[in-house]
């Protein structure tokens, strides 16, 4: 299946309530700005989940991790509901130009001539089709026993927040190689500021070929963003099917506040290997399974030898 996974160096956050509660490690569920908005199969709308307890409830009830992937829609479905999930995108990292957007995806519930459950989920960037357990299917099919708010419309909460929609960068929605598309378009810039808000607490360890040997740390947030903004990460280049390493160079280990516990203690973020086969440098990034409803994410990408030595010009 094409898909554009949005790995940062920072943090993992997929743009969408669906499959995201890793997204509760930036921001307060009791504070985010979010709702869903449910539709028939006929157009008629049902209701809106506006209170965010009730959408961390939905979330955990689609059992995320028992989807079964599928390439492409079966013929013999009927759509039942549509779920279109609203969020405000104000996390400072994800900010355009400083300005807050509105994201909207949709989840989309069939039912196949044999009883399965089926779903689409999509955005504008990324599609996921998948067969889902009963449990999680007929629990969608049943949005009438959900917490709905029925005297307001997702235009009234739009009009409310009187903000503009998320637009993807144009060379990312007109890309048809999807495997071949970069995952960050433009420049990338990340300031003191904007990463005190992400977490006011930050580390970088990097260890030689494996995480037995520290060579350097940085804890400092002002160097954190030098290092960031040195990785040139509009160049770096989504790979579907990467090589085996044939040499590891080193791997780097970030870790942020957890904000799922009470108490202040750092939590590892991501890894990432920089390895070499046939020639170029490639990274592995790892986002532990703590922060995905999926499990383990490994993500590659193919990077410059420019971007492989400032990477180890840390480890000196």
């Amino acid at each position: 299946m094409k898909k554009l996974l949005f790995i940062l160096l920072f943090a993992f956050s997929a743009m969408g309530i669906y499959g995201c509660s890793q997204k509760e490690y930036f921001s307060n569920v009791e504070e985010k700005k979010q709702f869903i908005e449910i539709i028939t199969a006929s157009g008629e709308m049902i209701g809106i989940i506006d209170n965010n307890k009730e959408i961390e409830r939905f979330v955990k009830q689609l059992d995320i991790k028992s989807w079964n992937d599928m390439e492409q829609l079966p013929e013999d479905i009927d759509l039942v509901y549509s779920y279109i999930s609203y969020e405000v995108i104000d996390e400072p990292i994800f900010l355009q130009d400083g300005k807050q957007l509105v994201h909207m995806s949709t989840l989309e519930l069939y039912i196949s001539d044999k009883g399965e459950y089926i779903i689409r989920d999509y955005d504008q960037e990324i599609e996921t089709i998948a067969r889902i357990s009963e449990k999680a299917g007929r629990f969608l099919n049943v949005p009438e026993d959900l917490d709905l708010n029925k005297h307001i419309t997702a235009k009234d909460i739009l009009d409310g927040w009187g903000l503009d929609f998320y637009v993807p960068n144009s060379n990312i929605e007109k890309t048809d190689d999807i495997e071949n598309a970069r995952c960050y378009q433009g420049e990338t810039s990340f300031t003191e500021k904007e990463l005190r808000k992400t977490s006011e607490e930050q580390k970088i360890q990097f260890y030689g070929a494996d995480k037995n040997t520290l060579l350097n740390e940085i804890d400092d947030i002002s160097e954190i963003a030098q290092y960031l903004n040195g990785l040139a990460l509009d160049r770096w280049e989504y790979v579907d099917d990467a090589p085996n390493p044939e040499e590891v160079e080193c791997q780097i280990v970030r870790f942020m506040l957890s904000r799922h516990s009470n108490e202040k203690e750092l939590k590892e973020m991501d890894t990432q290997i920089l390895y070499k086969s046939d020639g170029n440098y490639y990274i592995e990034e790892i986002i532990p399974g703590e922060y995905s409803d999926r499990g383990e994410f490994i993500t590659h990408y193919q990077v410059s030898e420019e971007i492989a030595k400032y990477i180890l010009s840390y480890l000196e």
